[in-house]
């Protein structure tokens, strides 16, 4: 199975590489071997769980703001 991996060189040379998955190492563009390094996972935190108590109440408002106005309309 072939998976994206970061790869840094000991120039410092980062890079993505499409490897399979037990590979370690690749050849840098530079000529030194690059090894294969942990990197940051991008996260995307959802506004209503709470995480982002700010995004969390607006919508909380907009959504009690529709629903006065749909009763408002109904009534």
């Amino acid at each position: 199975m072939r998976r994206m991996f970061e790869f840094v060189c000991a120039s410092g040379h980062r890079m993505e590489k499409l490897v399979d998955y037990e590979s370690k190492s690749v050849p840098c563009d530079c000529g030194e071997l690059s090894l294969r390094v942990i990197s940051t996972p991008a996260i995307k935190l959802e506004g209503w769980s709470g995480s982002f108590p700010g995004a969390a109440n607006r919508f909380e408002k907009s959504h009690l703001d529709k629903l006065k106005a749909e009763q408002k309309a109904n009534s």
